[in-house]
């Protein structure tokens, strides 16, 4: 697995309890409806588990070092499967509550909540919908020759349902240079306006844009529900929104958005992969 790519122990356990068919429940501290106490305990109904669909974004995933010739370098901080959060979440829109997002917008986004800055209330949204309309899980053969990667598609046939065992001689090597991988591309997209969200977000909670920094990505499992959010005054509104949001992964990456007001895409791949081990003397 890339090294900048952490996968957790929450996503093990869910991975789990979903290939024996048994209930899955998160452990607690390990969600991110605690986290920012948003529909904190609420449990998925009897026979639904959770699922990956959301991301999550942070600016707190590289420190910055004092390199040669005075030049400063940036450094990864690195994630451990036991995180349950980001180092630094960062909203992907943090609007007015009387300017908040229209309900065709918010069906895009997870974790409303609202959050005061210098006496004026906010809508803070953390959580932002993963697009899979159209994703499709490949099966694929990686072999790796002098360093060089070449993938092909793998296709099952009868040998495969039929094995045989190999003959091993004395002094023969296993080895796993070739692997197989169920691939899954997906592409995390900020346009123009995400871009122009998060900078606004940034310039509100720390007086400038400059802080809008993507250095980390959560990608997240959940369920969604239909629930009330406060709104303006003591009103409240109808959202969809997630529980047990928990984060299956961490992704490391250096993205100034302050350059890149153009939008930018994040493309992943979301499969697994299981070496093969070949005979060599």
């Amino acid at each position: 697995m890339n090294e900048n790519i952490v996968r957790t122990l929450y996503a093990s356990m869910l991975q789990t309890a979903l290939n024996l068919a048994l209930p899955f429940a998160p452990l607690p501290h390990s969600t991110l409806n605690e986290k920012f106490s948003i529909q904190n305990g609420v449990v998925a109904s009897s026979g639904v588990s959770p699922s990956l669909g959301y991301w999550a974004i942070g600016n707190g995933g590289s420190s910055f070092t004092q390199g040669t010739n005075g030049l400063t370098i940036p450094v990864p901080n690195q994630h451990v499967g036991t995180d349950g959060g980001l180092f630094n979440h960062i909203p992907f829109v943090l609007r007015l509550l009387t300017n908040d997002l229209n309900s065709g917008q918010q069906a895009n986004y997870r974790l409303r909540t609202i959050v005061t800055i210098n006496g004026l209330q906010y809508a803070a949204y953390y959580l932002k919908k993963i697009p899979l309309d159209g994703a499709v899980i490949n099966a694929n053969l990686v072999s790796i020759v002098d360093g060089v990667k070449t993938v092909t598609a793998f296709t099952p046939t009868t040998d495969n349902l039929n094995p045989t065992p190999p003959t091993l001689d004395p002094g023969v090597n296993l080895s796993s240079a070739n692997y197989v991988q169920a691939s899954c591309a997906i592409a995390l997209t900020l346009d123009v306006d995400d871009v122009t969200e998060i900078l606004n977000a940034c310039t509100i909670i720390y007086g400038s844009a400059n802080y809008a920094i993507i250095s980390e990505i959560g990608l997240v499992s959940g369920v969604d529900k239909a629930v009330t959010s406060p709104g303006v005054g003591s009103s409240t509104i109808n959202v969809t929104e997630v529980i047990e949001a928990q984060i299956m992964a961490y992704v490391n990456t250096l993205s100034p958005l302050v350059f890149l007001n153009n939008g930018v895409t994040f493309n992943l791949d979301v499969g697994a992969s299981e070496p093969i081990l070949s005979l060599s003397n």
